[in-house]
């Protein structure tokens, strides 16, 4: 009896396990029909020129609506995102099997959007930035820093910041995406034209605000600027840098296990954080392809990083009990 319930139990748990997939939350820069580059010249809808010399913006409360409308949110998960490099973010392992669209805000959550920079470890993303992502105690984070050259002759100075509370709104974007080999991919374009809209820059425009132009182009940014990607990539790989392995989760007795699936000897090191963004355990030169065993001395939610030359390439959620 005592065989056959044990049987039983590995069946359930491994049933679990395969309907868990890794989901991942990609974003494709463009400047209209363009990929993005610094400096590159464009125009809005207005047809007033300019390029872009910075594109800076937090992304945070982000929920998934999947097979049928379920809806599954990923708790105190920040990204920081940067026009002049790929934004891919590994959210975790869920079981989600058919997304139908995403839903998130463009800023910090008022519960996190007035706390100290310097209370997070150095690569959390609500840690001090350079340059500054954080205007002060009273006005918080900005949400977006835009910067850019207007005009025809591109001289004119173009600052937008734009930050508030009241600011923090929910965007949604709904789109098709089925899990393949365990990964499920949500791919958006982000299309930065479209944060001008409606707004004149031929002569320069300089607003660090909660109202006025500032809160035009977060109102663009939620509205307008993302759409489902109609780019033709591949899904991610399993085994890719970007991604690893983290079970059980949650954990058992405090105890867990990280697999990171990688080519060649190459060597990590793995950062844990509590929910507050606080360092509770370092592991360096870890090899890939070897199992790591990570310990949680108190229950709670924790962030496992990966960082390969010192630099955050995945991150995962874990539940500790």
């Amino acid at each position: 009896m005592k065989k056959l319930l044990l049987l039983f139990t590995l069946i359930v748990l491994s049933k679990s396990i395969i309907a868990q997939n890794n989901v991942v939350f990609k974003i494709h820069h463009k400047l209209g029909e363009t990929d993005f580059a610094m400096y590159t010249a464009a125009k809005n809808n207005l047809g007033d020129d300019f390029n872009v010399t910075r594109m800076q913006y937090y992304i945070s409360g982000i929920s998934i609506v999947h097979d049928n409308g379920i809806v599954t949110s990923i708790d105190s998960f920040y990204i920081l995102a940067d026009a002049s490099i790929d934004t891919e973010a590994d959210l975790g392992y869920y079981p989600i099997q058919h997304v139908e669209g995403i839903h998130f805000y463009i800023g910090v959550d008022p519960e996190h959007n007035h706390t100290d920079p310097a209370g997070y470890n150095p690569y959390h993303p609500l840690a001090p930035q350079a340059p500054s992502m954080h205007w002060g105690w009273a006005a918080g984070y900005r949400f977006v820093a835009f910067e850019g050259n207007g005009g025809p002759q591109y001289n004119q100075l173009i600052q937008i910041h734009g930050l508030g509370d009241q600011n923090y709104i929910k965007a949604r974007v709904n789109l098709n995406a089925t899990a393949d080999n365990n990964v499920l991919t949500i791919d958006l374009d982000a299309d930065y034209t479209h944060l001008l809209e409606n707004l004149s820059v031929n002569g320069g425009l300089i607003v660090h605000s909660e109202t006025d132009e500032a809160q035009v182009a977060l109102v663009n940014m939620r509205n307008l600027v993302f759409s489902p990607s109609t780019s033709t990539t591949a899904t991610s790989e399993p085994n890719s840098l970007q991604h690893f392995e983290l079970f059980p989760n949650p954990s058992i007795n405090g105890q867990s296990i990280v697999y990171i699936p990688s080519s060649g000897d190459q060597v990590f090191d793995i950062m844990v954080t509590d929910i507050n963004g606080k360092q509770t355990g370092f592991y360096t030169s870890v090899k890939a392809n070897t199992n790591i065993g990570l310990n949680f001395n108190q229950p709670g939610m924790y962030a496992v990083s990966i960082l390969r030359n010192g630099v955050p390439v995945s991150t995962q959620k874990m539940v500790s009990k």
